[in-house]
Formats: structure tokens, C-alpha cells, sequence
């Protein structure tokens, strides 16, 4: 399989997520807004990356994703835009880095929406990776403005959505199996210095202190009005005896200085929630809202994803089939496993083949290796069988033709939706013979 992508065009499935805001202080009078930012700004930032993370790629379980933004007519074209208000990310030729295009987000005055513009793994063929490194090179607009104690996320290293909602919103700390996050951003906190604003981390994992996550603030100073090169990386916590060890890893460099690093983070209890998506990510504050009228550009992101999990080309496997022929089928099957591991097999008279997909049934299916499909004229009874074993918490996804007749399972699973619709699993016999 190739793993190096040069990503030029793609597509992107739209949906909703808010991402919660960190405490602050009180709000300062807001200034007049700026004009628009119609000439490109002179930059005495950073030069730039020396080499490129391409050339780190060369494992067989590393995937290597160069985002070229020329060429490219919206930024869906390359990233899932979502939450917030998604119109608010664009591509500009006047304030580049290199190249004819770079990505902005605007943040009006008065405002704290933002967006998400992430690379989606799942979305671009790949599984969730165990660890990745990203790199891009970044600046707070012309004119940047903050009021004392404001916090603007800008970029997330990592974060899971698919899982559940757990890492973000200030919904509570994340149980291991429902979502988790990690982001950076910028704070008008500390002490005033002309060298720009603090870089702050904000994350949801096992052990935050508190229902809106852990932000920590960092004595690295972020610059405004000018590019400076990130450097991030992020690697899943590994997993003992179904428990969560402390050894999940977060670090930023900002021009080639580690700014911010720890070795000790919790995030999950499964394999399979890693990192789902990854990039920018912007909300200016919680509660507070924009002083001015502000933007965010980016340009160069390059992505390093290492223990990408072996998902199967859909026309090199004869039995997973693309999501995008789900109206070909006559209806599809969302098994929903529980806390534990469990083994089952589904009975369907007619056909039945295994797929993934990023929403159906209000959950996203993922590509379970363990499915073994047999078809009706090589089965013993006459039935297409899906034999599989599945994960504490997972999600596996099936389309048929016919109809589902039987299912064996131990335990049986939390949910069960057949044709669209929820089902009791005690509605079907364990085996056709016994209806």
C-alpha cells in the first residue's frame, strides 16, 4: 500500500461538535474593528523547515501526507471543515508562506466561532494512527489583539470524535472508551511582553482535574504578525490489562524550541480510539469573544502517522465493500459491542458484506480485521454468514441483500440496528434452524 500522499483534492462529510472554551477573567473594552487585510504583510518570522517529514517515512505501518493547498478550490478539499462556523476557513493568495494559496480562518469581531479544519485519517483510507507528528508553519493575522485572560485555541495534535464526545465541551473527564483531545493555544495570561502571546496546552484525558479538561500555560511566547514554524507530535497512551498506562506523549516545538512536552497522559483503554483527526482547529475562547476583527493563517502542513492500523483497498477484498454503494444494498446491520470483547455471527438469507462508514445509525463503523465472510452457496445451511470477534466498545458495519434471519452472539451487543432502525437482539433466534 502506498503511504505516501500528496493530497490535492478529496472531500470532506460535514457534522457537529462544539469544543469547550477555559475559564477567564474580566473583559477589557474592545477596540474599533481593522480594515481588511488586502496587502500581503512584510515577515521577519522564521524561514521555514530545513527538510520535510517525508523523509522519516519509511516504515510499512507510516503514512507521509503533504497537504499542497495550491491548486485546491476550498479547504474541504482537503480537510473535514466543521463545528462553529465552517465558512469561516477560506484559502488566500495575499498572505502566504510559500506557494500561491494559504489556509485562513476568521475570527469577527464579537465572535468566538471559528471552525475545525482537521485531516480526517478514516476519511483519506487510513485507520487511526497510534502516533503522529505534524508539522506547518502558522501566524496570528496582522494586528492580532487579545483582552487580558482571552484564550484562542488554534491547532489540535490529536483528537477523537468517532469514540464519543468525552473530549470536548466540558462534558466531564473521558472514561478511556468516548473521545479525548489535545490542542494548543494562544493566551493573553502571565506576564505582558512585547514578544507575542503565551503558548498554552488544552486537553481532555483520564486524569484532567477538572469537567473542562487541563489547560496548561507554557513560558514559550508565540509571535503575532509574523509566520513561526510548528512542530507537533502526539502518541497514544499504551494499554495494560485493559487498563490505561501514563505514558501517552504530548510535545510542540515552536521554531525548533521545545515549547511545551509531557510523557505522562491517559487517553484510552482501547486500541481503537487513537487519533482520528488532526490540525487546525480554532474557537476563541469559552465564553469571551474576538476584540477585534482576527485571523489565523496556515501553510506547509505535512502529517506523520506511525501504527496506522492495515485497512484493505474496498476493490482488493471481496467481501469489504465502500460505504458509497450503501444504496445498492437492501438495507445495512450496526453491531454495537459492549465493555467487553465478544464473538458473533450474523445469518443473513441472501448476501451480506462487511464495510465502514463515518455516520450511520449515530455511529461510525470501523474496518474489523477479525470478520470472516462466507457466502450462501458455500455455507453448510444455505445462509451468507459474518462470523467476527469484537472489541470492548467497537462498532463493526454490514450491508446485505435478503433479509437478517439469526444471530448468535456472547454477550449480545449494546445496540443493534437493522435497515435503520434499532432492533432487539432478542428478536432474532441464535441459529435459522431454530425460528
Amino acid at each position: 500500500m502506498d503511504r505516501r500522499t500528496v493530497l490535492k483534492s478529496g472531500g470532506a462529510v460535514a457534522a457537529a461538535i462544539a469544543l469547550a472554551g477555559c475559564p477567564r477573567g474580566d473583559y477589557e473594552d474592545p477596540e474599533e474593528p481593522r480594515d481588511d487585510e488586502s496587502e500581503p504583510p512584510a515577515d521577519d518570522g522564521s524561514t521555514g523547515f530545513d527538510d520535510s517529514l517525508a523523509d522519516r517515512a519509511d516504515a510499512e505501518d507510516v503514512a507521509f501526507v503533504d497537504v499542497e493547498y495550491d491548486g485546491l478550490e476550498t479547504p474541504s478539499d482537503a480537510y473535514r471543515v466543521w463545528t462553529g462556523d465552517p465558512a469561516s476557513f477560506s484559502f488566500v493568495d495575499n498572505h502566504t508562506f510559500d506557494g500561491g494559496q494559504a489556509l485562513r480562518c476568521e475570527i469577527p469581531r464579537g465572535e468566538n466561532n471559528g471552525s475545525n479544519a482537521a485531516y480526517w485519517f478514516p476519511e483519506n483510507g487510513y485507520g487511526q494512527p497510534g502516533a503522529v507528528r505534524q508539522r506547518a508553519m502558522v501566524r496570528l493575522g496582522d494586528g492580532w489583539e487579545m483582552r487580558t485572560d482571552d484564550v484562542c485555541r488554534f491547532w489540535t495534535l490529536g483528537l477523537n470524535t468517532e469514540a464519543g464526545v468525552q473530549g470536548s465541551g466540558g462534558r466531564g473527564r473521558p472514561s478511556g472508551t468516548d473521545g479525548w483531545s489535545s490542542m494548543l493555544a494562544v493566551a493573553n495570561r502571565g506576564e505582558p511582553s512585547a514578544d507575542g502571546y503565551a503558548l498554552a496546552a488544552y486537553t481532555y484525558h483520564l486524569d484532567q482535574p477538572s469537567a473542562s479538561g487541563e489547560f496548561e500555560l507554557t513560558e514559550t511566547r508565540v509571535p503575532a504578525d509574523e509566520w513561526f514554524a510548528l512542530e507537533t507530535a502526539v502518541a497514544m497512551n499504551s494499554i495494560e490489562g485493559g487498563e490505561a498506562v501514563p505514558d501517552g506523549e504530548a510535545r510542540c516545538w515552536i521554531d525548533g524550541e521545545l515549547a511545551y512536552e509531557r510523557t505522562d497522559f491517559r487517553w484510552t483503554t482501547v486500541e481503537e480510539q487513537a487519533v482520528e483527526y488532526a490540525g487546525a482547529l480554532v474557537r476563541y475562547g469559552g465564553g469571551e469573544t474576538a476584540p477585534a476583527d482576527l485571523a489565523i493563517y496556515y501553510d506547509e502542513h505535512e502529517l506523520l502517522a506511525e501504527e496506522v492500523p492495515e485497512i484493505p483497498p474496498y476493490d482488493r477484498h471481496p467481501h469489504f465493500e465502500d460505504p458509497a454503494n450503501m444504496d445498492d444494498y437492501d438495507g445495512r446491520v450496526t453491531y454495537v459491542n459492549g465493555e467487553e470483547p465478544a464473538t458473533y455471527r450474523l445469518f443473513v438469507d441472501g448476501a451480506v458484506v462487511h464495510t465502514d462508514w463515518s455516520n450511520a445509525d449515530d455511529h461510525q463503523a470501523t474496518y474489523n480485521d477479525t470478520v470472516e465472510i462466507v457466502p450462501a452457496d458455500e455455507s453448510e445451511g444455505g445462509y451468507a454468514t459474518a462470523e467476527a470477534t469484537a472489541s470492548p466498545k467497537s462498532v463493526d458495519g454490514y450491508l446485505f441483500d435478503g433479509a437478517v434471519v439469526a444471530l448468535e452472539a456472547d454477550p449480545a451487543p449494546d445496540e443493534l440496528w437493522v435497515g435503520g432502525d434499532e432492533v432487539d437482539p432478542d428478536d432474532y433466534p441464535e441459529s435459522p434452524t431454530d425460528e
